[in-house]
């Protein structure tokens, strides 16, 4: 573990960076043998080498039939990492499941480009926040409901699409939601 993650051990442990400190702390635990490893926020202060050092004995344990718990802001990380996730709000649970079935609880967010004019997408059922990006109003952005994907394909494939992108929420956009609500209500 000491050469994973690239550890000086000729320094004096009160020299040691903050990124260092948390090498010592993380193979400590991953020089263990145990049937559950718990983690908290583990790749602060590590540089990118070492985060991919970290990911990759975690996906170790895994593989080895070991259990993860994995506390993190990181949520790049989290969405990497996990196969469940569970959202926090105020020490309870709010949210679980994995990642599919979280994405249901947020929007997809579509950038296309047509042949004809998408005059009518702000009306279409289950559209949020559209901008145009010309004039010709050929080239927009906007949210969709999941559900409504279908629908909004249809509308979209009448306008004779040329380019189309849709990239569904992330970890971190489910995450807003909650925790947007929290700054709504605040």
């Amino acid at each position: 573990m000491i050469s994973i993650f690239q550890l000086d051990t000729k320094k004096k442990a009160r020299t040691y960076s903050k990124g260092n400190r948390q090498k010592i702390a993380l193979i400590a635990a991953l020089s263990q043998e145990a049937d559950l490893y718990i983690f908290d926020e583990p790749t602060s202060g590590l540089d990118p080498l070492n985060e991919k050092s970290f990911q990759t004995e975690v996906f170790k344990l895994k593989k080895a039939g070991k259990s993860v718990l994995l506390s993190s802001h990181i949520l790049s990380e989290v969405e990497k990492m996990c196969d469940k996730i569970a959202i926090i709000r105020e020490g309870e649970i709010i949210e679980s499941g994995d990642l599919t079935e979280m994405r249901h609880l947020t929007r997809m967010e579509v950038t296309v480009t047509t042949k004809e004019p998408l005059t009518e997408l702000a009306e279409q059922k289950g559209v949020h926040k559209v901008s145009f990006n010309n004039t010709a109003e050929t080239e927009a952005v906007f949210s969709v409901d999941q559900e409504e994907m279908t629908g909004i394909m249809n509308y979209l494939s009448s306008k004779a699409v040329l380019a189309i992108t849709a990239t569904p929420p992330t970890l971190e956009d489910l995450f807003l939601r909650y925790y947007g609500e929290v700054s709504a209500d605040a």
